[in-house]
C-alpha cells in the first residue's frame, strides 16, 4: 500500500474487517508466524483483567525502566493520539514507527481480514521487536482467551481483577467472564490473580492449562494502614511504602499484583527506597488525573460499575471540596444504571454529552434513564467541547468537575485542558 500518513493506514484498517470485534486467534496467528518478531526469553508480561490493566502495566513498566531496562509497552485504547498505544522507554511511538510496522504486516497479510485491533497488536509487537526492547508489557484488549495479544508466550500472565463488563462478548456472570480471562494462563508459567472472586473458575483454568497460580490472599497479600502500603509475597516482603492519600483500594491492589508479578518473574525485586521513588513519581493519564483551570477537574476513564465505585472512593479520600458537577457519557454496551448510582448522592449538576460514535448512548437515552432514576439538574451537550461551554455557563466555579464514563469523552476534554494550559 502506498499510504504515506498514519491516518491513511488507520482508515484503511477500519475497512478490512466489517466486524469491529471478531474474537479469534486464527487470523492473527497465521500472520504472526510470517513475521520476524523477536520476543525476549524473559521479562514479558501479559496483563489482563477487567479494571486496572493500564495502571498495572504502567507500574511494571516504570519499575523496569528505572532499573535500566529498555522497556516496551502496548496498551489500548488511546486517549488523544494513536501513538500512545506503544511506549518505548516511556516515550510514545512515532508515526513512522507505526507506518513501518504496518507496511511489514500488509506485505504478508494476503487477504486475511484482520480487525483494527489485530492490526494494531501485530504492529505493536513488530515495533517492540525492532527497537530491541528487553522487557515487554502487553495489555490484553478484550477478555483473554481469544484476544489477539494471547498469541505470545509471556514469562508471567496477570489478571488484575474480575468484574462485570463486556457481557455481550464474555458472558453474563463473573464465573463466565473469569473463564475467558484466565485463558491467558500458560503452561508451566505463573499467573498472578489480584482478586478473590470466581476463584474456582480461575483455579480450574490454571489447572487445565498447567499454569502456576499465585493468588491474592494466599501466595501474596497487601496491607494498607492509613497511607502506608506493605506487601508480603512468597519470598519477598516490603513494608511501609507511602502511597497517595487519594489512592483507592484498586490502586493498592494493582501495586500488590505488580509486585507479585515481579517476584514470580524473578529477575529483580525493588528495594523499599527504589519502589518509593517510583510511587512518588507515578502518574497515569486519564486515571484520577487532576487539572486546575478555573476550577478543579478530575479526569477518569472509569466505564463500568466496579471502576465507578473505585473512582468514588478516590474522590472521597481526596482533599477536594465537596461540591461536584459531572460531564458524562457512556458506550451503550455498558451498565448505565449501576454506574450512575455510584455518584447519585455526590454530583449536584450533570452534563450529559453526545460523542462522535454510534456505539455510545444518545443524550436522550441517558437523560431518560436519569429521569427515571430520580436525578435532578441534568443538562445536555452536543459534544465534549460543548459540555465545557455548558458547564462554564451554568455551574459555579466553586464546583469541582468530574469527567468520566468513556475514553472517547475524557480524551477530547483532556486535550482541551492541556492546550489551554499550554502543555501540548
Amino acid at each position: 500500500m502506498g499510504f504515506s500518513t498514519l491516518q491513511e493506514w488507520l482508515t484503511f484498517q477500519q475497512g478490512i474487517n466489517p466486524k469491529e470485534i471478531d474474537l479469534s486467534l486464527e487470523r492473527v496467528q497465521s500472520i504472526y508466524s510470517k513475521l520476524q518478531i523477536n520476543i525476549p526469553e524473559k521479562n514479558v508480561f501479559l496483563i489482563g483483567g477487567t479494571n486496572g490493566k493500564g495502571t498495572t502495566t504502567s507500574i511494571l513498566e516504570q519499575l523496569f525502566h528505572k532499573n535500566g531496562y529498555k522497556t516496551g509497552a502496548f496498551t489500548s485504547p488511546h486517549l488523544n493520539r494513536y501513538n500512545e498505544r506503544v511506549r518505548i522507554s516511556l516515550s510514545h511511538s512515532s508515526d513512522q514507527d507505526w507506518i513501518s510496522a504496518f507496511k511489514i504486516i500488509e506485505g504478508v497479510r494476503d487477504d486475511i481480514p484482520l480487525t483494527y485491533f489485530e492490526f494494531s497488536t501485530l504492529a505493536a509487537f513488530q515495533i517492540l521487536s525492532d527497537f530491541g526492547c528487553d522487557a515487554w508489557f502487553i495489555e490484553v484488549g478484550l477478555g483473554g482467551r481469544l484476544d489477539a495479544t494471547n498469541i505470545i508466550d509471556p514469562s508471567v500472565s496477570i489478571l488484575t481483577n474480575i468484574a462485570m463488563d463486556h457481557e455481550e462478548w464474555l458472558g453474563d456472570s463473573i464465573e463466565e467472564i473469569a473463564q475467558e480471562k484466565v485463558g491467558i494462563a500458560k503452561k508451566n508459567k505463573p499467573l498472578i490473580f489480584g482478586d478473590v472472586v470466581a476463584m474456582s473458575s480461575i483455579e480450574e483454568g490454571c489447572n487445565t492449562r498447567k499454569a502456576e497460580l499465585r493468588r491474592k490472599g494466599h501466595e501474596f497479600n497487601a496491607f494498607v494502614d492509613q497511607n502506608q502500603f506493605s506487601f508480603k509475597g512468597a519470598n519477598e516482603n516490603i513494608k511501609d511504602i507511602f502511597i497517595p492519600k487519594s489512592w483507592g483500594d484498586g490502586e493498592s491492589d494493582n501495586l500488590a499484583t505488580s509486585l507479585a508479578a515481579m517476584e514470580a518473574n524473578a529477575e529483580f525485586f525493588p528495594s523499599k527506597d527504589f519502589l518509593q521513588q517510583v510511587i512518588d513519581d507515578f502518574e497515569m493519564p486519564g486515571r484520577f488525573e487532576l487539572h486546575e483551570m478555573n476550577r478543579s477537574w478530575i479526569l477518569d476513564v472509569a466505564h463500568n460499575p466496579s471502576a465507578a465505585q473505585n473512582l468514588r472512593q478516590r474522590i472521597n479520600r481526596s482533599d477536594l471540596s465537596s461540591d461536584y458537577s459531572m460531564i458524562f457519557s457512556m458506550m451503550k454496551d455498558k451498565q448505565l444504571e449501576p454506574y450512575l448510582h455510584a455518584f447519585k448522592d455526590l454530583v449536584k449538576t450533570w452534563i450529559v454529552c453526545e460523542m462522535e460514535t454510534d456505539r455510545s448512548f444518545t443524550v436522550e437515552q441517558i437523560e431518560k434513564k436519569m429521569n427515571n432514576m430520580g436525578f435532578d439538574n441534568v443538562l445536555c451537550a452536543t459534544s465534549p467541547l460543548d459540555a465545557i461551554k455548558t458547564l462554564e455557563k451554568n455551574v459555579s466555579i466553586s464546583n469541582n468537575v468530574i469527567v468520566s464514563g468513556s475514553f472517547e469523552l475524557v480524551g477530547p476534554i483532556r486535550e482541551f485542558l492541556l492546550k489551554s494550559q499550554r502543555k501540548i
